[in-house]
């Protein structure tokens, strides 16, 4: 399981638990919404005489119907934002793994990345436990699969949140995770209309 595969199934993991709780609000607004117009437009049909009582009918499924287009829109912002939320949290989720785990999946990242030729950039924020002595394990085990094992450590930290940048000559590789989550969206998002649409039958 690769770097991605292993970010879309902590993604998917999450939004599971939080697909139920962000739809089931937003349709309750919307059913809120919706019984608000119902009541608004029987206290108008009130107001009306027999003689225009096509027009009131009329005039409540103009209504109905606008209730039942924002509910659609509250469905809709819901998914989004429960989208938002589980592509933010996974990124909080990874950074807050054990240190073994972690160190565990960058090295299995690094292997499938590097060459074993190139610098390796690491973040400020993993100073405690992304260091030199991960290199030299991921150096070893290049080695041993008949690849260079010459990767280096660059001395300077840069500004990103977990995971790695691997630099040589002009070329960048780009490992940070969330560069990963990003790129892993689409197929994120599509893994979570499939729970959304179960959810909502």
């Amino acid at each position: 399981m690769n770097g991605i595969d292993r970010i879309s199934e902590r993604i998917l993991k999450d939004a599971r638990a939080e697909a139920a709780r962000i739809i089931e609000e937003a349709q309750e607004r919307a059913r809120s919404l919706k019984e608000d117009r119902v009541g608004q437009v029987e206290k108008e049909n009130e107001k009306y005489n027999r003689e225009s009582i096509l027009r009131a009918e009329e005039h409540k499924r103009r209504m109905l119907a606008m209730a039942g287009l924002e509910m659609r829109k509250e469905v809709l912002a819901a998914k989004q934002e429960l989208i938002d939320h589980v592509m933010e949290k996974a990124g909080e989720a990874i950074m807050e793994m054990p240190r073994e785990e972690y160190r565990h999946i960058v090295t299995q990242m690094l292997l499938e990345a590097a060459q074993g030729h190139e610098e390796v950039y690491f973040s400020v924020a993993d100073e405690a436990r992304l260091d030199q002595s991960i290199v030299d394990e991921v150096n070893e085990l290049l080695r041993a699969r008949g690849r260079k094992g010459e990767l280096k450590l660059s001395p300077r930290r840069e500004e990103f949140h977990g995971g790695f940048i691997l630099r040589t000559g002009g070329m960048e590789i780009n490992n940070t995770f969330g560069a990963l989550i990003r790129m892993s969206r689409d197929e994120v998002e599509s893994q979570l209309a499939k729970i959304l649409f179960k959810e909502e039958g």
